[in-house]
């Protein structure tokens, strides 16, 4: 049941606006192209990934199911866990990295299917899992019909990572594109929409460090010019503020930060009590 704010109207109100739209969150032909820098970073993700591996229940019999699984950040990983992993991506050479990658592991209980999750039937495309994960790749317009989806696809558990917060600079974003950066508080969003759905999810915030190397500094101006649509004609303030950010060690230019993650999760009992129903996040006085 919607309540006074349709979450996901509001949702759908701040995935349309266009600072959103220069967002991380692209189709398949972006992603094609970064996929080859995005496989050079995966091994300096370790310290994410074990964390939020960690934090699911897992089990030598289950079936799990990565949307937007990319290069096999979290897929190839969990493989050695489980009895199979479905790896769901739009871009078809993200998923030449991930079999490249399931090679190099020793791998092979992972199936690739190159497709949106939007574009998918279940019970025709895909089987549900035991488990379901999304992490970091939930850009789609209307995210009650996505996570309705998903709930459908899991038989026993969700778990889905999204940021919290924004780590760079306001003042800086505002000088490359004119307005105010995207909000990166999505999980505020899926947990309310969650909510008006009757499934009751549970939010963990998670402490990561990242990290982030560069053979020398036009090798990051490119990279962030890619990454974040920076106007040619800016290109001395992203190159001055990258100046500015990065720190040199063992002949590489390294971006070093902190970072704060939500993984919103719930299993299949997962309807709201009458009590607890009430309040959406933020608005329970016991909390």
């Amino acid at each position: 049941m919607t309540g006074i704010i349709n979450w996901n109207e509001l949702w759908k109100t701040m995935r349309s606006g266009s600072a959103w739209r220069r967002a991380p969150e692209k189709d398949a032909d972006f992603w094609d192209k970064y996929a080859k820098r995005c496989n050079e970073s995966l091994m300096q993700s370790n310290e994410r990934t074990e964390r939020q591996i960690t934090k699911m229940e897992l089990y030598p019999e289950y079936s799990v199911l990565d949307i937007g699984s990319g290069v096999g950040r979290l897929a190839v990983p969990i493989a050695k866990k489980v009895k199979t992993v479905t790896a769901l991506d739009p871009s078809k050479d993200m998923l030449a990295y991930l079999k490249e990658n399931m090679k190099k592991e020793g791998v092979n209980n992972i199936v690739c299917t190159n497709k949106r999750w939007e574009d998918i039937e279940l019970g025709e495309d895909i089987e549900p899992h035991d488990v379901v994960v999304a992490s970091y790749s939930l850009g789609m317009f209307d995210m009650q019909e996505t996570l309705a989806k998903i709930d459908a696809a899991a038989k026993r558990c969700v778990y889905l990572f999204e940021f919290v917060g924004g780590w760079m600079d306001e003042k800086f974003w505002k000088e490359l594109h004119g307005e105010r950066r995207p909000a990166w508080t999505g999980y505020i969003y899926l947990y309310n929409i969650l909510h008006d759905m009757g499934i009751c999810a549970n939010v963990k915030i998670i402490d990561s460090d990242y990290e982030q190397q560069y053979d020398s500094l036009d090798d990051a101006v490119n990279k962030w010019k890619d990454m974040y649509d920076v106007p040619s004609e800016k290109e001395g303030v992203l190159t001055e503020y990258l100046t500015k950010i990065l720190v040199e060690r063992d002949g590489k230019l390294c971006l070093k930060r902190k970072s704060k993650s939500a993984m919103v999760w719930w299993k299949k009992n997962h309807e709201c009590t009458e009590q607890r129903s009430q309040y959406p996040v933020g608005e329970n006085p016991t909390r």
